[in-house]
C-alpha cells in the first residue's frame, strides 16, 4: 500500500468561528508534502490547485511524489450551494459533469487512475423541501455521463452523512453502492473516509467488505473521529479498535492501493501531524500483520469470541 495526503491541508484551513493557517501556492503545498518520510503522493483539489498541468507533473516529480487521486470539486462554486449533480437546474449539472471529466483528462496527464469526488451540498436541510426520487435520478445521470468521459480513469463517489448538508443524499456505504449499482459502468467506485464511515454508525470494516461483496472498487482515506463529526483526528488515535479492524479486512481482501490521509491537522504542528498519521497507520499495518489472518477467520466461524479477545489482548496489548 502506498501513502498520499490531501494537498488541500498544507494551506489555510476554516471552521465556522476560527481561521488557520496561512494560504499557500501549490508548490509550496508540494514541496512540504515532499518533505515528509513515507509519503509517495497527493491527492490534488481540481480546479483549486492545479492551474498548468506540465508545471503541477514537473514540482511533483521533483518532490518525489505521484497522484493517488484527482479530488474533483464540485460543491465549492457560488451556483453549487444548494447543489451540483442533483439539481433540476441542467446548466449545473452540466458544470458538475466538466468538472469531474477535466479532472478525468488531467489524472490521465499526471499517471494517475482515479478521480475522486464528495457531493457535499448534493442533499437538503428540511423534510419535504427535496424531491428523492427525481434528486436520484439527478445525481445517477450526472455520475453516469462524467464517468462515460473516459473508460480508462475511475470516478470514485465519496460519502458523507451531513455538511454541508444537514442530510447528504450520499451518507453511507451501502447507500453509494446501490447509486453505483444504478450507474451501471465498471470504473465507479467507493472513495470510504473512515471517518465518514463512522460518522454514518458504520464499522468501516464492513463498508469494505461490502464494496468487496458487491465487486466495486474502493479507495481509502484514513482518519478518525468520536462518531458525531467529522472531526479528521489522526488516523487510530480515538477508534482504534475498528481502525485495525479496516487493516484486517484490507490485509484479507488484498488491497494493494493507495492510502490517503484526510486528517485536518488544526492547532498542530502539520508536518508533525501528518508524520504522526502515517506513523499510526504503518503500526496499525504492523500489529495486523503479526496477526495469522486465516487462524482469525476461521475463529470467527467457529464462533471463538472469548479465544479472539485472548489473541488480540496477547497480540495488540502487549
Amino acid at each position: 500500500m502506498k501513502h498520499s495526503i490531501i494537498m488541500a491541508f498544507m494551506g489555510g484551513q476554516k471552521d465556522r468561528f476560527c481561521t488557520y493557517f496561512p494560504n499557500a501556492t501549490p508548490a509550496e503545498k508540494i514541496q512540504a508534502i515532499g518533505g515528509i518520510d513515507g509519503i509517495d503522493g497527493v491527492e490534488i483539489v481540481y480546479p483549486f490547485e492545479i492551474e498548468d498541468v506540465v508545471e503541477t507533473g514537473r514540482l511533483l516529480k521533483e518532490n518525489g511524489l505521484g497522484v493517488a487521486a484527482v479530488n474533483a470539486n464540485i460543491k465549492a462554486g457560488p451556483q453549487q450551494q444548494a447543489g451540483s449533480s442533483s439539481v433540476d437546474d441542467q446548466a449545473i449539472r452540466d458544470d458538475a459533469v466538466r468538472i469531474i471529466s477535466e479532472a478525468m483528462d488531467i489524472a490521465a496527464e499526471l499517471g494517475a487512475d482515479k478521480v475522486t469526488t464528495c457531493p457535499l451540498t448534493d442533499g437538503y436541510d428540511y423534510v419535504l423541501t427535496a424531491d428523492y426520487v427525481q434528486s436520484w435520478e439527478n445525481m445517477v445521470d450526472s455520475f453516469r455521463r462524467a464517468a462515460s468521459h473516459r473508460d480508462d480513469i475511475n470516478l470514485y463517489l465519496e460519502f458523507k452523512d451531513q455538511e454541508t448538508r444537514v442530510n447528504c443524499f450520499l451518507n453511507n456505504t451501502a447507500k453509494t453502492i446501490c447509486m453505483i449499482r444504478d450507474i451501471g459502468l465498471p470504473n465507479v467506485g467507493v472513495t470510504l473516509d473512515i471517518g465518514h464511515s463512522l460518522m454514518a454508525h458504520e464499522s468501516p470494516a464492513e463498508g469494505i467488505a461490502l464494496c468487496h461483496s458487491s465487486k466495486v472498487p474502493y479507495y481509502i482515506h484514513t482518519n478518525d473521529n468520536n462518531g458525531r463529526w467529522d472531526w479528521d483526528l489522526i488516523a487510530g488515535t480515538y477508534s482504534l479498535w475498528r481502525f485495525l479492524e479496516v487493516f484486517v479486512y484490507l490485509k484479507k481482501l488484498g488491497y494493494d492501493g493507495w492510502l490517503t490521509s484526510d486528517m485536518s491537522p488544526i492547532r498542530l504542528d502539520r508536518v508533525s501531524a501528518f508524520d504522526q498519521n502515517l506513523k499510526f497507520t504503518q503500526k496499525a499495518i504492523e500489529l495486523v500483520d503479526s496477526l495469522d489472518i486465516d487462524e482469525l477467520f476461521n475463529m470467527m466461524h467457529q464462533g471463538q469470541t472469548l479465544e479472539i479477545l485472548d489473541l488480540l489482548r496477547n497480540k495488540i496489548l502487549r
